[in-house]
């Protein structure tokens, strides 16, 4: 269940081009998406962007405020096969990324790809883990990020919790960011730590969501089968679809990222 479901998140002023408090009629709280920018959205897998955050990165393209996408994986994983395989299924998922974040408005994709493991983030310890911290760290100072999205720290999948992780540690050098978390796969329960911690928001998108259909439809490898060989693996379940083009995106600012992170 996403943060707005079942929630009235239509705010009195209906603007599509503000990020609008959840059950919170407060002027003040109102964020503009002009106050967001430059950010960041950091996606574990190429598509979690489309799907979390579509809406918002259409909307910024329109008012040309910088976008940059954060690519973990290539998500090589996401059908099994041998070596060779996995490079090549990366490679389309990377030419897909780029395709549906050009539909969704950018003209020239500021895509940053680390190329870690696919279902692997949670292996990465010691220097390793530091030395992906540092390069996030670098990417948003070059950067001048001032808001980041990131999975929610409950996300069913180890690669989306990881990530979130990866962001807390790197935004520890910028402690002025915002910090905004949306949901891919939640969980059947969330905790009352991690839900006390948020505030949640929406966008809507009522106007955009046939750009943000044709966004995820770039992601054609994990919609329908690739080929015969490799039949088997994920395939976007309908349901999830429905959910990610209704006519908000849910996110949560997170106002105690200590204690968010720690549950």
């Amino acid at each position: 269940m996403d943060q707005a479901e079942n929630v009235d998140c239509t705010y009195h002023v209906h603007s599509s081009y503000n990020l609008e408090p959840v059950g919170r009629p407060s002027q003040q709280d109102v964020i503009p998406i002009s106050a967001l920018g430059p950010v960041l959205i950091a996606s574990p897998h190429p598509d979690d962007e489309t799907l979390g955050c579509g809406g918002l990165i259409a909307r910024c393209a329109e008012i040309t405020c910088p976008v940059s996408v954060l690519s973990m994986t290539n998500g090589e994983g996401s059908h099994p096969g041998d070596k060779a395989w996995e490079e090549n299924l990366g490679n389309i998922r990377k030419l897909e990324q780029h395709s549906a974040l050009e539909t969704l408005g950018l003209k020239k994709p500021d895509i940053i790809s680390l190329a870690l493991s696919d279902g692997g983030l949670e292996q990465l310890k010691g220097e390793m883990y530091k030395r992906v911290v540092a390069v996030i760290q670098d990417v948003m100072q070059s950067r001048r990020i001032r808001t980041v999205f990131v999975p929610a720290i409950d996300d069913c999948h180890a690669d989306h919790r990881q990530t979130a992780h990866f962001l807390f540690e790197a935004v520890s050098k910028f402690p002025k960011m915002h910090f905004f978390s949306y949901q891919i796969w939640p969980p059947a329960v969330r905790s009352a730590q991690v839900t006390a911690s948020e505030m949640s928001y929406c966008l809507n998108i009522s106007d955009i969501v046939c750009v943000k259909r044709r966004a995820i439809h770039q992601h054609q490898s994990q919609l329908n089968p690739i080929n015969t060989a490799h039949a088997e693996g994920f395939r976007m379940p309908p349901k999830l679809i429905k959910e990610k083009l209704k006519a908000y995106e849910s996110y949560a600012l997170v106002r105690d990222l200590p204690a968010w992170c720690s549950q």
